[in-house]
């Protein structure tokens, strides 16, 4: 019993480390639709929100977004702090994902 509670816990911590959010916005200056995502999108399509961004915030965490499905192509990485702008990235993203800070090189 003490190692299946042990698991869980150990479970739980796993699953918190990678536990922000990011918000997408239609338009510059964090204006029009927006849709908060709390996990990792492989494929916006799904969400109806496939290159649709122009500016993001990322209020938690550090976040991977790219232009093509499953993290490929160009991609930016975004440390918290918001970007009224997505200059040569505006209405491109197709995936996003959080990443551990401390291998990511944030977008300039």
């Amino acid at each position: 019993m003490r190692h299946l509670i042990a698991a869980a816990v150990l479970g739980a911590a796993c699953t918190a480390v990678h536990a922000g959010d990011i918000t997408l916005y239609t338009r510059a200056h964090l204006g029009g639709p927006a849709i908060t995502l709390h996990e990792a999108v492989p494929d916006l399509d799904l969400q109806g929100f496939n290159d649709k961004t122009a500016s993001v915030v990322v209020q938690k965490g550090t976040w991977e977004v790219c232009a093509e499905k499953h993290y490929k192509g160009k991609c930016l990485v975004l440390a918290e702090g918001e970007y009224p702008e997505l200059k040569g990235f505006v209405n491109m993203i197709s995936s996003v994902r959080e990443v551990d800070p401390k291998r990511a090189r944030p977008a300039k």
